[in-house]
């Protein structure tokens, strides 16, 4: 039977059966009395060798089997798989926004349920108490308090001292120390925070604003503190005699305080910008309005130090006072930036952080170092008349030769006139007194003499170079070269007209 066979345990030969205490008693068996077989005792020797460093946790493989491991596995026990090939992947990406978006619509859903109920409780709301209830109840079902034995917050036990309270906005139940009291005019900034409204505005028969115990206990939420009184029952009727307690806020849970108010802070922090975003505004600011007035006070520099009368000296220094005043706000508000939170020892701001505050007041000294501190000074009043005076010294040089240009076009005018008309008087002249020429044979004929002959000097084109020339020495002594440089263009172009007029003159003679 297999159950009745002996177990052998310990070292035994294979061949003969017999057991041994020590691995060499074994070999040494095999040695003497198994010899005939060298392959079965080289195997036992190398199955014992593997045994012992396995036992004694020896890195070293054994020198019998070096050609059956690669040179650079030697002495490593790890074996080599190979390359692995890339198995199969999935993405839970779209699992887990199914799972973060049913979440968040849950709490979102939540919250708005509330705001819908919140805002239809305060609609046509009851001035009186009865009537209020009855309204409460009317939009937001109650639970039956007989169904609730202990608060579901604190499971406490409902007694005469500690009375059963419904939620306004859930209908749970729940003991006064696990409810909060919310004030009327932080709902209707809840429901509608466009709205603006006090204390006056609440409820239009209350006169009398809200009661001294109503404590803060968050953001838009209050907390109704209860009597110091010794009695509860006294506690109790004295909330039930105080008309504003009943008036002025809603009973609600924790539960639903905390989906309200967790909805406050994320409004906050949509809305309101960090310390940085609203320096970093100011600053900008301060850089557009100081670029505005640079560019006039530029305008009314150039101006004044023409000795132009369009703008006043004195607004020009109020203007650079200006100035100066927007460069150092900038200067103070950059070197606020730059120090931002270093002295904060809990949250002290990061290595990227350091790095933009800095950024931020480099770009602010560059600023005022290319834009604020380059400005031109103002003219002294002193100077400031003198380059009036020779301001009007120019303009009275320059209307004195312009006049001087217009009386010598009139004159070279009535010359022209002149010419013109003695030019025609002669034409005329000589064909009435033209003399006759008598020809014979022997005397060949030939043009008359009598013609007068044009002087040079009587050339237009002569006379306009002239002109030109005049105006050229004109404009340098000015110191007008854009007008030199026009006027001896024509120069040249007048020139090279008369040059060609010349040659085909003495070719056609």
């Amino acid at each position: 039977m297999a159950g009745s066979e002996k177990i052998l345990e310990g070292f035994i030969c294979p061949i003969c059966m017999t057991e041994f205490k020590t691995p060499n008693q074994l070999t040494k068996h095999f040695e003497e009395f198994h010899n005939d077989d060298p392959e079965i005792l080289k195997s036992l020797k190398d199955l014992f060798g593997k045994a012992k460093k396995k036992i004694l946790k020896q890195d070293e493989i054994s020198e019998s089997f070096p050609e059956a491991i690669p040179s650079h596995k030697q002495h490593s026990p790890e074996l080599n798989w190979g390359p692995q090939e890339i198995g199969g992947m999935k993405s839970y990406t779209s699992y887990f926004k199914e799972i973060r978006n049913t979440r968040l619509e849950r709490y979102s859903t939540e919250t708005n349920k509330l705001l819908i109920r919140l805002d239809k409780l305060l609609n046509n709301l009851p001035t009186d108490p009865v009537d209020r209830k009855v309204h409460e109840r009317a939009i937001v079902p109650w639970i039956d308090e007989k169904d609730v034995k202990l608060c579901p917050t604190c499971a406490k036990s409902f007694h005469v001292a500690r009375r059963k309270h419904h939620c306004r906005l859930c209908g749970a139940v729940m003991c006064h120390s696990c409810t909060i009291f919310l004030s009327l005019q932080d709902a209707r900034k809840m429901t509608s925070p466009v709205s603006v409204q006090d204390d006056s505005a609440i409820s239009p028969t209350s006169e009398r604003p809200i009661s001294e115990r109503i404590v803060r206990a968050g953001i838009g939420l209050t907390k109704l503190a209860r009597s110091p009184s010794s009695s509860s029952l006294n506690s109790v009727l004295s909330l039930v005699n105080d008309p504003a307690g009943s008036e002025q806020h809603f009973r609600i849970c924790i539960h639903c305080a905390n989906l309200l108010d967790a909805r406050e802070k994320q409004k906050a922090k949509h809305f309101d910008k960090p310390i940085i975003c609203q320096f970093y505004e100011k600053m900008r600011g301060y850089m557009e309005e100081a670029s505005q007035h640079v560019k006039m006070y530029n305008k009314m520099w150039e101006s004044l130090s023409e000795g132009e009368s369009t703008y006043n000296l004195e607004d020009a220094q109020a203007l650079r006072i200006k100035i100066a005043k927007l460069g150092e706000n900038l200067d103070s508000i950059s070197k606020r930036i730059s120090v931002l939170g270093t002295k904060c020892v809990e949250n002290p701001p990061q290595e990227q952080e350091l790095r933009l505050y800095e950024m931020v007041r480099v770009s602010a000294m560059i600023f005022l170092k290319e834009e604020l501190l380059s400005i031109q000074a103002l003219p002294s009043v002193e100077r400031y008349i003198q380059l009036q005076n020779e301001r009007q010294k120019r303009l009275e040089a320059r209307i004195a030769y312009e006049r001087q240009v217009e009386e010598d076009q009139r004159d070279r005018l009535k010359e022209q006139r002149k010419r013109d008309t003695w030019n025609a008087d002669a034409r005329s002249s000589i064909k009435d007194n033209q003399p006759v020429v008598i020809m014979n044979q022997t005397q060949g004929w030939g043009p008359s003499n009598v013609a007068p002959k044009m002087p040079s000097s009587m050339d237009p084109i002569i006379e306009q170079m002239s002109n030109l020339r005049a105006y050229i020495k004109q404009a340098r002594d000015d110191c007008r070269y854009d007008e030199v440089a026009t006027l001896e263009s024509n120069l040249k172009e007048l020139q090279s007209v008369y040059f060609a007029m010349k040659q085909s003159n003495n070719s056609d003679g």
